[in-house]
C-alpha cells in the first residue's frame, strides 16, 4: 500500500527563478540542509539520473533517483531507482503554480512504500519526509527571496609532494586519528556505518585558543577524493561544503583542499562587531579555514612523502610482525575468540567497510567475534585466515603501521576450499610488555 504526502509553500519570486533552484542539484548541498552531496550520473537538463547522500531523521542515507524536468510545465518529477531501507519505493514531484504579484506556489508531493509496510517504518519515513521537506521548502524560499546578493564563495589550497595519492588519501580518510596528528584538532570522533560514508565530529582550536565543535558527513571515493558537508557550522557560516582531491602529478601527487562557504550576513555584527561587513567575514573565514587546511595538507604530504622514502624495515621488526599475525590468525582459525581479542588493546577500534558499525573495546570485540564464529562452526565449516603482501612501517609516534591483503578461505565438510572474503587490512600496532597489540584495525572489503 502506497502512502502519500503533500507539502506546499508560497515564494515571493517568479516560477522561473524557483525552477532554476530546484533543477540545479549540484548546489543542493549549499542550499538544502539535509543534502550532503549530489552527483549527476547521467543525463541532461530534461532527464537525469542522480546519486544523493542526505540525512534523514539524523541518519545518513544514500539513494539513486531519476528525474524528469519539464520547464514549460513548471514540473520536476522523480522516482528512486535504488532506495535505501526502510524505503521500498518512492516517487514524487515539484509542482510550481504562478501567482499574482510575481509569486509562486510550490507543491512538493511524495508517494512511498516501506519495506514490509510495517507501521514503525511507515512512521519513520513519514517523519523524515515531513522534516526534510519542511527544511527544503524553507531553504528554497530563502534562496529565491534573498536580498543579500550572492554570499557564496569557493577557494582552494594545494600542495605537491613526492608521494602517492593513495597514502595522502589514507591520511585524510583516517580523520579519527587527527587528534594525535594535527595541532588544531582537540578532539575527533568518527563513525562509518555505511561503507565510505563517515560522520565526523571534531573540536577545532581557534587562533585565540578557544575551541568550536563541527559535525560533518564525508563521502569517500578511495584514493581519488573526499567530499563533505558541515552539518553543524560556526556562527558566521550559513553553509559549508568541502572537498579533498588527490591527483597523480608525474612521479608524485597534488593534494587540494577546496571549500565552498555561504556567509550568513545576519550573524556578522554579532560575531565581528557592528561595523563589520560581509567582506570582513569572508576574509576571516578564508584565513581560518585556509590555515587549518594548509596544516592538514602539509601533514598529509609529509606522511605520503615519508612512506615513499622510508628506509628498509629492519628484518627483526618485520619477522616479529609476521609472527604476530601468524599466531593471531591461527587463533581465529581455531575459534578462540577470547585469546584472539587479547591481541588487541583494551581501547581498540575494529572498523569495516561492509556497513557494520565499528566495534570499540576488547570485550565488545570478543563478543562480536564469538557470535560471528557460531554459524560456520554449526555448519562444520573450516575457515582459514590468510595474510599476505604485508608492508610494515614504523611511525614517529612509536606505533607501527601495517597493510596487508587478507583472505578468508572456507571449506565445507567434504567440499573444496572457496574464497569467502577478500580485503585489505590496515592496522596500527603498539608494543606492550614485549608483545604486539592491535590498537586500530580497518578492513576494506573488496567490492564494497
Amino acid at each position: 500500500m502506497s502512502h502519500e504526502t503533500r507539502h506546499e509553500i508560497v515564494v515571493a519570486a517568479a516560477p522561473e527563478v524557483v525552477f532554476d533552484l530546484i533543477a540545479d542539484t549540484k548546489r543542493w548541498p549549499m542550499r538544502f540542509p539535509p543534502n550532503v552531496h549530489v552527483e549527476r550520473l547521467e543525463g541532461d537538463d530534461r532527464e537525469e539520473r542522480i546519486r544523493i547522500w542526505a540525512t534523514a531523521n539524523d541518519e545518513v542515507k544514500t539513494w539513486t533517483s531519476r528525474r524528469f524536468l519539464d520547464r514549460p510545465g513548471l514540473k520536476v518529477s522523480f522516482h528512486q531507482e535504488e532506495p535505501h531501507a526502510p524505503v521500498a519505493a518512492m516517487s514524487g514531484a515539484w509542482l510550481l503554480q504562478p501567482l499574482d504579484g510575481g509569486r509562486t506556489k510550490v507543491v512538493f508531493t511524495h508517494s512511498f512504500d516501506a519495506v514490509g509496510n510495517g507501521p514503525d517504518d511507515v512512521a519513520w519515513i513519514r517523519r523524515a519526509i515531513d522534516t526534510n521537506t519542511g527544511a527544503e521548502l524553507a531553504a528554497l524560499r530563502d534562496a529565491a527571496e534573498s536580498t543579500h546578493g550572492e554570499q557564496e564563495f569557493t577557494f582552494d589550497d594545494t600542495v605537491r609532494c613526492d608521494g602517492s595519492p593513495r597514502d595522502a588519501y589514507d591520511f585524510i580518510c583516517a580523520a579519527d586519528r587527527w587528534e594525535e596528528e594535527l595541532p588544531h584538532v582537540a578532539r575527533a570522533a568518527m563513525t562509518e556505518e555505511i561503507p565510505h560514508v563517515q560522520v565526523l565530529e571534531m573540536d577545532t582550536r581557534t587562533a585565540d585558543g578557544s575551541t568550536h565543535t563541527t559535525r560533518s558527513v564525508r563521502v569517500c571515493f578511495p584514493a581519488e577524493r573526499i567530499v563533505y558537508k558541515q552539518m553543524r557550522t560556526p556562527a558566521l557560516m550559513a553553509a559549508h561544503t568541502g572537498e579533498w582531491l588527490f591527483e597523480e602529478d608525474g612521479d608524485g601527487c597534488r593534494i587540494t583542499s577546496r571549500h565552498t562557504v555561504r556567509i550568513d550576513p545576519r550573524a556578522v555584527p554579532g560575531v565581528l562587531g557592528p561595523q563589520a561587513t560581509v567582506d570582513d567575514a569572508r576574509r576571516m573565514v578564508r584565513e581560518a579555514l585556509g590555515r587549518n587546511s594548509r596544516t592538514t595538507l602539509a601533514h598529509a604530504a609529509s606522511r605520503a612523502r615519508a612512506l615513499r622514502r622510508s628506509a628498509p624495515v629492519p628484518a627483526a621488526l618485520y619477522t616479529s610482525v609476521q609472527q604476530f599475525y601468524a599466531e593471531q590468525m591461527r587463533l581465529l582459525d581455531e575459534r578462540q575468540a577470547g585469546p584472539w581479542a587479547e591481541t588487541f588493546t583494551e581501547d581498540c577500534v575494529f572498523a569495516q567497510s561492509n556497513g557494520t558499525a565499528p566495534v570499540r573495546g576488547r570485550a565488545a570485540l570478543a563478543a562480536a567475534v564469538r557470535d560471528g564464529l557460531r554459524r560456520p562452526a554449526a555448519a562444520g565449516q573450516q575457515r582459514r585466515h590468510v595474510f599476505g603482501m604485508l608492508t610494515v612501517r614504523p611511525a614517529a609516534d612509536g606505533t607501527v603501521r601495517t597493510r596487508a591483503y587478507a583472505q578468508v578461505l572456507a571449506t565445507a565438510p567434504g567440499g573444496p576450499a572457496a574464497v569467502h572474503l577478500s580485503a585489505v587490512c590496515e592496522d596500527v600496532l603498539v608494543e606492550r610488555d614485549g608483545r604486539w597489540l592491535v590498537h586500530d584495525r580497518r578492513i576494506e572489503h573488496d567490492g564494497s
